[in-house]
């Protein structure tokens, strides 16, 4: 039981000690104030759970060692959100030329709304959660990557022209999602 209030005595010592210190590393090395609070929480919370490890001998150093490495994964996952982040605007522009390139014009329904009307990158991103796996991932492939349908068949291991459909299919229901946005919100999409 001692063993157990001895720990909670250090780690008490070191947040008292070295939350600021911290916290401020946290946040030049971010830039971002409210993720910089999250990370040096992240960084006790581990400190806790793995400070038998440490040894003691420089408690200090070993945080800024965390929050370093909390930092550096903070920033893959802003790299990653922004590869999968695609523009609207190659959205809307990339699924007019493969539907032209398709010859899909005549079984597409133009809408007065395109995803171009749209202002929000989150609102984007929650389109696209909104679809299928399968379609998101060829959508991406395909517009924000670049990729031709033949590579992106190669790539998710499906046929072309199914590779083709879930592009199709996944545009679709996006314009459609946003139509029906479009109508909540009276038009203003």
């Amino acid at each position: 039981m001692s063993n157990k209030k001895d720990r909670q005595a250090i780690v008490q010592s070191a947040v008292e000690a070295y939350y600021d210190d911290i916290y401020r590393f946290c946040r030049y090395y971010t830039g971002n104030e409210t993720d910089s609070y999250d990370i040096a929480q992240e960084v006790f919370l581990r400190f806790m759970k793995y400070m038998d490890s440490c040894g003691h001998k420089n408690i200090k150093g070993y945080l800024i060692m965390i929050a370093r490495n909390l930092c550096c994964d903070y920033f893959r996952r802003q790299a990653r959100q922004k590869e999968n982040t695609v523009s609207l605007e190659q959205i809307a522009h990339t699924a007019e030329i493969t539907m032209d390139c398709m010859g899909m014009q005549g079984k597409c329904t133009n809408t007065d709304r395109s995803i171009e009307d749209c202002d929000s990158w989150i609102f984007l991103q929650e389109l696209l959660q909104s679809i299928p796996q399968e379609q998101r991932e060829v959508v991406i492939l395909r517009i924000h990557d670049g990729f031709k349908f033949q590579e992106i068949s190669r790539i998710t291991g499906c046929s072309l022209s199914t590779a083709k459909s879930r592009f199709r299919l996944g545009i679709a229901s996006i314009k459609k999602k946003m139509a029906r946005m479009g109508d909540y919100y009276g038009g203003k999409l």
